[in-house]
């Protein structure tokens, strides 16, 4: 599998500004292309007054991919996300309690 790569930049860098004071750089992290489309991927998961939903995934994977989540709504604030389960086809997000909003998910091939 292809591993992702990244470079840092300095986005105070790229207008050539000569001020009196210099600015602090600001980093920016910039991934390169992977080489198959299939190594990466990114979703949304609508959960409404549910705690468990099931994500199947759109690429294929030879093993379990490294998944992570969050979540984003009105009422995420007392929400505790886990993955309780995972496979090659599929992942499994389980909250604390039901609630409703979207669970942001980026799946990474392993």
């Amino acid at each position: 599998m292809a591993k992702l790569t990244y470079k840092q930049k300095d986005l105070n860098r790229f207008v050539k500004v000569y001020p009196y004071a210099r600015f602090p750089p600001r980093y920016v992290l910039e991934y390169d292309q992977t080489p198959s489309g299939e190594d990466m991927e990114a979703a949304k998961i609508s959960f409404v007054d549910s705690d468990t939903e099931v994500y199947n995934f759109t690429g294929l994977y030879t093993s379990a991919p490294v998944v992570t989540i969050s979540s984003v709504g009105s009422d995420q604030t007392n929400v505790s996300l886990t993955i309780s389960s995972i496979s090659t086809t599929s992942v499994t997000v389980s909250a604390s309690s039901t609630f409703t909003g979207q669970v942001h998910i980026h799946i990474v091939a392993a």
